[in-house]
């Protein structure tokens, strides 16, 4: 997934291995951004309705 070279220039990345474009030449790391893309954390979330949204206020108003 993350490789420890940048395949354009090949410069080690070191610290940089994570990140989305080589320090070095400034190309695009496909398979970092593609990684990234594709984490659970980045799903979308429905927003939730009006009823709930007040519901779960009340509830942080009681336990207050």
């Amino acid at each position: 997934m993350f490789k420890q070279r940048c395949p354009h220039c090949g410069v080690k990345l070191g610290r940089f291995l994570y990140s989305d474009a080589c320090p070095h030449c400034h190309e695009v790391l496909e398979y970092n951004n593609q990684a990234r893309l594709t984490s659970a954390r980045e799903t979308k979330i429905r927003p939730r309705s009006w009823l709930v949204r007040a519901f779960f206020g009340i509830m942080r108003v009681v336990e207050s």
